[in-house]
């Protein structure tokens, strides 16, 4: 797809602005959906498009002539709320005509209803995106983002000397920065045929000390790792997100009960791996809370 309309959700947030930039600058005309009132931050040439998931019209013309969507849903938990957004959004892609939509999960891509809404609306999203559009993918990391090691609820801690983080410290973690994971989403944007499922993975699989020896190489002092229950992580998001936001994100990192059986390993085909090492990603950023 050479140069077109795209829509972009979440075009201010911390996911959907790396999209919106290398797209601006292929020369594409892109659409950014906001809130009302909540346009500042957008890149210079993006268009501020109003919509409310929570009102299908809204969302229907925004996407009024649009050749591509970018879907991202927000980090809804209430039952009331998720799976009705999934919806809205379906029934404007198909109402509106949009050829292509890319839909980035957020998190590890899923294929099957939990009962939980926040992973329902997104698995319902996959399953149905391919009979609205005539071109669907769907994409998502293979586990988490560096960019939480620089959260807000992080950023203390680090200065401090420490990451807190509620994943144990052997399990060796493909950290993906946001960066890398924004350049799948415009291949996908743009490719003739892309895949229907792309799951993008760091360079690296880091242990919890390897992490923090990587982060501490680039920031000039020590630093430890420290695994926290899922509870203390919630305390540490609430402030930021929100309870419901906090208490959701929390509870994505909670254990399965015992005799869970794993979730099957992903095709290797389907794997993008980026580029973006924790070190690179680190010098990056600015670390001052």
């Amino acid at each position: 797809m050479s140069r077109s309309t795209v829509v972009v959700h979440g075009a201010t947030g911390i996911q959907g602005s790396p999209v919106v930039r290398p797209l601006l600058a292929a020369g594409h005309h892109v659409r950014a959906v906001v809130r009302r009132n909540s346009a500042s931050g957008l890149p210079a040439g993006a268009e501020p498009v109003f919509a409310d998931l929570s009102v299908p019209a809204s969302l229907a013309d925004a996407y009024a002539g649009a050749d591509a969507v970018i879907v991202q849903l927000p980090l809804v938990f209430a039952a009331d709320a998720a799976v009705p957004q999934a919806e809205a959004v379906l029934g404007a892609l198909k109402g509106a005509g949009v050829p292509r939509a890319v839909f980035n999960t957020g998190g590890p891509p899923v294929t099957e209803p939990t009962g939980v809404p926040f992973v329902d609306a997104r698995a319902l999203l996959a399953a149905e995106l391919p009979s609205v559009v005539d071109v669907a993918a769907v994409v998502g990391p293979a586990f988490t983002y560096m960019e939480n090691l620089a959260g807000p609820w992080s950023l203390p801690l680090v200065a401090a000397g420490e990451i807190a983080y509620p994943l144990p410290a052997e399990l060796p973690v493909p950290w993906l920065a946001l960066d890398d994971l924004a350049a799948a989403i415009v291949e996908l944007v743009t490719d003739p045929a892309p895949p229907p499922l792309r799951i993008v993975s760091g360079p690296q699989a880091l242990t919890g000390d390897r992490a923090a020896a990587e982060l501490a190489a680039a920031l000039g002092h020590k630093l430890r790792w420290r695994t926290v229950e899922p509870q203390e992580y919630e305390r540490m998001l609430a402030p930021h997100l929100g309870p419901e936001a906090a208490a959701g994100v929390a509870a994505a990192y909670t254990p399965p009960p015992p005799g869970t059986p794993p979730p099957p390993t992903p095709d290797p085909a389907l794997i993008r791996t980026g580029t973006t090492t924790l070190h690179e990603w680190a010098t990056r950023q600015d670390w001052r809370s």
